[in-house]
């Protein structure tokens, strides 16, 4: 073989819809925007990629450690000068303006992220989560302690269209040694125990609030990044610890972007809240054990819109958790929740 001899690369006689097909399998878009420098025709091609996911990073570590011991300095000195009013209101006018720019640059790393993709229709958002840590995962060592456990996911159009909530005091992996002859009688009459104490409501109010505060502020961050993309036909936004979620398709979609035209987000409308709790819930099949079981469902009081319209509670909780893995657990503690008799019904005038 002659040395000189060119090498040919057999993936150059690939043509570009295989290539594409092979793109859009990829997905993570840091990994899509390597490509890109890889070769001019890389470079042409991956722009036509239809869906990307994108992890945003989160700050920690020795970077927050940097930033903390350069700054202990600083503290001691602003502690002395904050004793003068002058210098107190110039203070509080330049943190209220820096953290309207740090809110802002989220809207802007995620779009210049996304600007090489001019075909994007399906976009996976996925913020990150200060100390995070994996849903059902323990505190204490050799896993002696359970944690709370919460997890939701909302629809949106122009407003909230719906939300389901599953959340419990402890999520714990079932204790075989305290299994007795009187266990069957036990969790057939676990979801009809008791009802909530004025405590335990207020638990759940709290826990309603946040995932609702949680949404809103998912909604309006994606709202600035699709709103000049006019491909875009479905969009979600999670988060690391895989807690929450907000979906929405094309029709939801174009709502948005029909609201953000104003300028202004408009009040929600009255919202109605359901609330189904058990004190105890077990899965035999998985081994899995809720202790304070809480299902919520919000819907708009007129009953929602689209596909949230005319369907009951038990179908909305059925689409909410579907899949695999920890998904498929939750949903099978939602649809056992949804069909206790007892359950609390709030209502929101506005949000």
């Amino acid at each position: 073989m002659n040395p000189r001899e060119e090498i040919i690369d057999l993936f150059d006689r690939l043509p570009d819809e295989i290539v594409l097909s092979i793109f859009n399998k990829l997905h993570d878009a840091k990994s899509l925007c390597l490509s890109m420098s890889a070769c001019k025709r890389f470079h042409s091609i991956v722009p036509k990629v239809d869906e990307v996911f994108l992890s945003i990073p989160w700050k920690r570590g020795k970077e927050c450690e940097e930033i903390s011991s350069k700054n202990s300095f600083k503290n001691i000195v602003g502690r002395a000068l904050m004793r003068f009013k002058p210098i107190r209101f110039i203070s509080r006018m330049m943190k209220f303006r820096s953290r309207n720019e740090n809110n802002d640059s989220t809207h802007y790393v995620l779009n210049d992220a996304l600007k090489h993709f001019d075909e994007l229709r399906a976009l996976h958002l996925r913020l990150p989560c200060h100390r995070f840590q994996k849903l059902g995962s323990r505190n204490g060592e050799n896993g002696s302690n359970s944690t709370t456990f919460l997890k939701w996911k909302a629809e949106f159009g122009s407003q909230l269209q719906g939300c389901v909530i599953v959340g419990a005091k402890s999520w714990s992996e079932r204790c075989e040694n305290h299994e007795d002859k009187s266990g069957e009688a036990e969790r057939g009459s676990e979801q009809e125990s008791r009802v909530m104490t004025e405590a335990e409501l207020k638990l759940r109010i709290v826990w309603t609030l946040s995932c609702l505060i949680a949404a809103s502020a998912r909604y309006y961050l994606i709202q600035e990044t699709v709103k000049d993309r006019k491909m875009v036909e479905n969009v979600v936004v999670s988060d690391e610890s895989e807690q929450g979620m907000i979906c929405l398709n094309r029709e939801q979609i174009e709502e948005m972007k029909e609201l953000g035209k104003g300028g202004i987000l408009t009040d929600c409308r009255s919202l109605r809240t359901k609330i189904w709790y058990a004190e105890k819930m077990e899965l035999p099949g998985c081994g899995k054990v809720m202790e304070g079981a809480t299902l919520v469902v919000i819907r708009p009081d007129s009953g929602g819109e689209g596909k949230w319209r005319g369907r009951s509670n038990a179908d909305l909780v059925a689409a909410a958790f579907r899949g695999e893995g920890e998904d498929k657990v939750v949903g099978e503690f939602a649809r056992k929740l949804v069909v206790i008799k007892k359950c609390v019904t709030l209502e929101m005038n506005a949000f």
